[in-house]
């Protein structure tokens, strides 16, 4: 049986029991909706929260990628 997700495995296996980074939404300008963290030069996503139903989908969206900020 193959399970599809969207999400990185690691993501879906990490051990549950450590404590979670401190994570805080950010609303981009085409109204995606993101939670993540911040780290060295940008914005690390955790997960796509929002009203656009397919955002997950779209590659730049992806969990564990970093979005550079300036």
């Amino acid at each position: 049986m193959v399970l599809y997700t969207p999400y990185d495995v690691s993501i879906i296996m990490q051990d549950l029991t450590q404590p979670e980074a401190e994570l805080r939404e950010v609303t981009l300008a085409n109204g995606i909706v993101l939670l993540g963290s911040d780290v060295q030069h940008g914005f690390k996503i955790e997960r796509v929260i929002s009203g656009n139903c397919n955002a997950y989908l779209l590659p730049e969206y992806q969990p564990g990628r970093v979005i550079k900020t300036d």
